[in-house]
């Protein structure tokens, strides 16, 4: 045995070894190809041409087919090595890479500024977060990612070089954004994320070439007698440099080098102070770049081609942006004459010139495929990475009192104040999804004055300052500190962090540092606890020591985020777009809003269509709608929950036991399961409202045109109920018929509105309070669910609010806030079975909470074991649970998709409206319409089996997910 384990690591060694070196067999031979391939090239190049390589010339695709035509020309006839891009479109640039690429002798360099990728560059890309923000991450993965992406999408377009990241800690103090593009003051978080950076790119096969950034301001207080002026040599200061060329950097663009007009040559390049900073301090012997623009800024007037002549001369091997190229290979031509040791160093450079090209493949490949460029430079996996960087960078600098995140929201009143902006922002949009909000502005100093008084009357005030507040700053800290005396005030900050030096004594304080990209949004569901703050300071400001950050806490909120965040595939889920616009497009209704919410995310929130056919208010996320029988579980049912878990009821006990009027009547034996389950042989649907009308006209004795104490019940705004209607119907409930059945048998199950008037009675009886306040006490307000609830227009105006039927028969109007349903409207709107409105946010909240066993924001509002008891199915062959609806196994007619699993869970409404709960995928499906509009016969929306394909395309972006 042990000798057979010495063989054995015997063996393991041999292997190893003939691994290893094969490895560097394979190494060797591609530098040997790479050094045939670069000798190749250079013994085919003059002079005039191998100062051509120096060079990196400007390409915009905006240019016209003359511009092309003249890059084309100065290419053929100057031979530059490099291009840069400039301006311009993706598709465009591409082509124009392209042809370039086959016009050259020698293959072409493409670079690109794109520390904040293409976007930074080019249009119709996304822009990714600027360094500010991934300094903030406390966590370096997502760096990296980035750079890989970043890289990916060059790639695509055929750009080998990224003139990024930059890793200078000598912040310019110039105005915002200008402080994004900084990694922060301290040398070694600078170091460490821009190595990640530079990682990423040249991981995936693109060069990082790090930049200098030229400050300006403090170049042009440097002393002028010097021909070459460089910042002192600065160990802190050249820090992430070095640990950059030490993990692989080997191209650096400095512009902190200003050349004046008394430079002449020497006859020993190699003591250039550069050259000094670059070879003896840092080590460096790759590429370096010089901008000759910003040279031109600080060099005064110059004889065409002197400025390249000078940078070349002074060690820089690639010269970007030449202004005029022809004079400037003449004058570096006629310096090289003067001086052998520069032409020693022209070949040198043009090695190292065509080695980069070498490692960028391009002797192997020049032309790239435009086919779908924008779908895949765009793609959902670089949306979901700037989507996470910027829900990771968002920093929590204070929460002395604990606000964020907030946990209560009933009784209390919230504003938000946005500073530098108008009050409808995405900031405001995202906090209004969470809580009832009143929105402010303040957009110049004297408007503090008159938002005084509004703000006074909040309890809390979440205040937004954004990056056009400068005009209004003075005074702005005495202002929010006076706000703070006496009430819960959050301030978030999306500018310039160098700009939190004024805010001092505010006790709940977040940086987002931007308020671009999704920042607002992340900040919004911070505070309510939707997402986490895990940001850190990436400088130290004030009082406020880099690397500060408090990690806050999630409250089991909603989140929103991508499809991809939750893994879903968005290209599928985008199919859901083209179903509900045919459901409008074949008049099944005039629009809809669907939401889709898995693992506590909302990743799908769409609205389509318009409130009429008229066209004229588009559907949006605020838009109220008619949930009609969605309120047997939204609401009824909810008190029955509560009520069984109290022990104020038991499900199994006959009805009668709790309403004693029953025990005469031909329902003493109903059980409340049986009842819940829409079997115990109550009588599908009674039209109650047509015995108050006769002839066409309501009866005087049930109805009123004016409201008074007498009539109290509205039923339209011209229309009231007599203050008896609630004791008439109830009377012709307990009088209504039932189903027949033979005798002994168990009656099955037939949907009935019945049962749920009277579980709407037990419930006001054993609460002792109308169901309505019960609701909104109890669930809706601390659920953050403000817009759901009855008779919506005591709260909301007429044009948030999806209109339903022109009913021609009962009411003799067109409804818009009155609930559809006859019966409900006879009880005052408030019923049972129907009455309750609300949006598809507020509804999914509700859903969230039974999806994580009754909990939600914090708070438990039922025991796990209720809501499986209630959600389970209950009898064969009934597919129903206690009140909620359920599958039907294998049947295309069913009302869900075949693919919801057995326990998922939820109910349709009759005015084209549904819920489901899919426990299995942890999933809410929310789909809202009026189909009824304006005439309930309409059965479009069923014939075309919307809903069940609008869920099925859910599913099947889960299973593509999974699958790609």
């Amino acid at each position: 045995m042990v000798k057979l384990q010495k063989s054995n690591g015997l063996m393991g060694k041999k292997v190893c070894f003939s691994i290893l070196f094969s490895l560097a067999v394979l190494a060797a031979i591609g530098q040997n190809i790479k050094s045939r391939w670069v000798d190749s090239v250079f013994q085919t190049l003059n002079t005039q041409e191998k100062i051509g390589q120096l060079f990196m010339i400007p390409a915009s695709a905006y240019s016209s087919q003359n511009g092309a035509d003249d890059l084309i020309d100065i290419i053929k006839k100057h031979h530059p090595g490099s291009i840069l891009i400039t301006r311009g479109g993706p598709m465009s640039h591409a082509n124009l890479i392209n042809k370039l690429q086959s016009v050259s002798k020698v293959p072409l360099l493409v670079g690109i500024h794109g520390e904040w990728g293409l976007g930074q560059t080019l249009d119709s890309v996304i822009q990714f977060p600027k360094a500010m923000q991934l300094a903030a991450l406390r966590h370096d993965d997502l760096i990296y990612q980035l750079g890989k992406e970043i890289a990916h999408e060059m790639k695509l377009l055929g750009i080998h070089i990224n003139f990024a990241p930059n890793a200078d800690i000598d912040i310019a103090q110039q105005i915002y954004p200008n402080t994004l593009r900084y990694f922060g003051n301290s040398s070694e978080r600078v170091a460490k994320k821009t190595v990640e950076f530079m990682k990423g790119l040249q991981d995936e096969g693109v060069m990082a070439c790090a930049i200098h950034p030229a400050n300006f301001e403090k170049i042009n207080d440097l002393d002028s007698s010097y021909f070459v002026s460089i910042p002192p040599v600065d160990t802190v200061g050249l820090y992430p440099y070095r640990k950059l060329v030490k993990a692989g950097l080997s191209r650096l663009l400095n512009s902190h080098l200003q050349l004046y007009p008394n430079f002449t040559p020497t006859n020993s390049t190699s003591q250039v102070f550069m050259s000094d900073i670059l070879k003896t301090n840092l080590n460096f012997n790759g590429l370096s770049f010089i901008d000759i623009q910003n040279l031109e800024k600080t060099s005064g007037k110059q004889q065409p081609g002197a400025i390249e002549r000078m940078a070349f001369v002074t060690g820089n091997d690639i010269l970007i942006h030449p202004g005029n190229l022809s004079a400037s290979i003449k004058a570096i031509s006629r310096e090289i004459k003067r001086n052998k040791l520069l032409r020693v160093r022209l070949d040198d450079a043009v090695r190292k010139i065509l080695s980069a090209k070498f490692d960028a493949n391009l002797p192997f490949k020049k032309h790239h495929s435009t086919d779908n460029l924008l779908i895949r430079l765009n793609s959902p996996r670089a949306k979901l990475l700037s989507h996470q960087i910027s829900e990771a960078s968002v920093t929590l600098l204070i929460n002395e009192r604990n606000s964020i995140p907030i946990q209560i929201l009933e009784n209390k009143k919230f504003t938000s104040l946005s500073i530098g902006k108008e009050a409808r922002n995405e900031f405001t949009r995202y906090l209004s999804k969470y809580a009832a909000f009143d929105h402010e502005s303040i957009l110049h100093l004297q408007d503090t004055v008159q938002i005084t008084t509004k703000l006074m009357a909040a309890d809390v005030i979440v205040i937004g300052i954004f990056p056009n507040h400068s005009n209004i700053s003075k005074g702005l800290t005495a202002f929010i500190q006076s706000l703070c005396k006496n009430k819960e005030v959050i301030v978030t900050h999306f500018g310039d962090p160098v700009e939190l030096t004024r805010l001092t004594g505010i006790p709940t304080l977040m940086v987002g540092y931007t308020d671009l990209y999704e920042v607002p949004k992340v900040a919004a569901q911070i505070i309510f606890g939707g997402m986490v703050a895990s940001g850190e300071l990436p400088m130290a400001i004030a009082n406020y020591k880099e690397g500060h950050g408090i990690v806050s806490t999630t409250s089991g909120r909603l989140s929103y985020s991508l499809p991809e965040a939750a893994g879903i595939d968005s290209r599928t889920l985008s199919k859901i777009d083209a179903i509900a616009r045919e459901a409008i497009a074949i008049g099944a209704t005039p629009g809809s809003h669907v939401l889709v919410a898995k693992d506590g995310k909302v990743v799908y929130e769409h609205s389509n269509g318009y409130l009429t056919y008229e066209d004229k208010i588009p559907v949006s996320d605020q838009t109220i709608y008619d949930l009609a029988s969605v309120t047997k579980v939204s609401a009824t049912l909810q008190t029955v929950m509560f009520m069984q878990e109290k022990g104020l009821i038991d499900i199994n006990k006959k009805i009668s036991v709790y309403l004693p009027e029953l025990k005469n009547s031909n329902k003493k034996d109903f059980t409340i399961k049986d009842i819940l389950t829409h079997q115990a042989g109550l009588w599908p649907f009674l039209p109650f409202w047509a015995q108050t009308v006769k002839d066409g006209n309501q009866l005087p004795e049930y109805y009123s045109s004016t409201s008074s104490s007498e009539y109290p019940y509205p039923v339209t705004e011209n229309l009231f109920a007599h203050k008896s209607i609630k004791d008439s119907l109830w009377n012709w409930i307990i009088k209504a018929k039932v189903r027949e059945k033979p005798p002994r048998t168990s009656n099955t199950y037939v949907y009935s509105d019945m049962g749920f008037y009277i579980m709407q009675h037990l419930a006001e009886k054993i609460l002792n309070q109308p169901m309505e306040d019960f609701l909104e006490h109890n669930l809706y307000e601390p659920l953050g669910a403000y817009a759901l609830g009855y008779l919506p227009l005591r709260k909301f105006p007429d044009y948030l609010i999806a209109p339903t039927e022109n009913d021609m028969l009962f009411r003799k109007k067109l409804l818009t806030g009155y609930v559809h349903d006859q019966g409900a409207a006879m009880h005052g709107g408030i019923a049972g079975h129907a009455g309750l409105f609300g949006t598809a946010n507020d509804l999914a909240k509700l859903g969230q909470m039974l999806l994580q066993k009754g909990s939600y924001g914090g708070h438990q509002y039922y025991k796990p074991e209720t809501v499986e008891l209630f959600t389970a199915r209950q009898y064969d062959p009934s597919r129903r649970g206690l009140g909620w609806d359920k599958p039907t196994p294998n049947d295309w007619n069913g009302p869900t998709a075949l693919s919801a699993s057995k326990k998922t869970f939820g109910h349709t409404g009759f005015t084209g409206t549904c819920i489901w709960v899919d426990p299995e995928f942890n999933l809410v499906f929310i789909y809202l319409s009026n189909r009824v509009h304006p005439d309930m016969t309409n059965n479009r929306l069923l014939n075309a089996n919307i809903r069940p394909r609008i869920q099925e395309v859910i599913y099947k972006a889960i299973f593509d997910y999974r699958q790609y």
